[in-house]
């Protein structure tokens, strides 16, 4: 994978999953992720991507419904995540596809950058 097709404005800020879901217009409906700890954009797309069931909450205007702002948050999931496999070693991969999330060494290089 190219550097230029990764993500460049991945948030490293720490949220609760609960926020993570309001900012992405997400509702979780069910998952096999617990964690009660704050959590960065990355680990967000991860539990998401990998470990959520989930369904788009629409803007509502005037009677009319918009899913465009959850599904780009969706599209935008999804391609983090692919970020973090695409960067994977093998090792980090092995783990990353038993649903363990880790800190990989594209992750923890983009948390020092910031």
């Amino acid at each position: 994978m190219q550097n230029e097709d990764l993500i460049k404005d991945v948030s490293i800020d720490q949220k609760f999953d609960f926020e993570w879901a309001d900012l992405y217009h997400f509702r979780i409906i069910s998952s096999d992720y617990i964690n009660d700890s704050k959590i960065d954009e990355f680990e967000w797309c991860f539990f998401v991507v990998n470990s959520a069931k989930y369904m788009l909450v629409p803007k509502i205007v005037d009677q009319n419904v918009d899913y465009s702002i959850p599904e780009e948050m969706e599209t935008r999931a999804m391609k983090i995540n692919r970020d973090i496999f695409a960067t994977a070693s093998k090792h980090e991969k092995k783990l990353l596809e038993k649903k363990i999330f880790i800190p990989t060494k594209y992750i923890l290089d983009y948390r020092c950058r910031k």
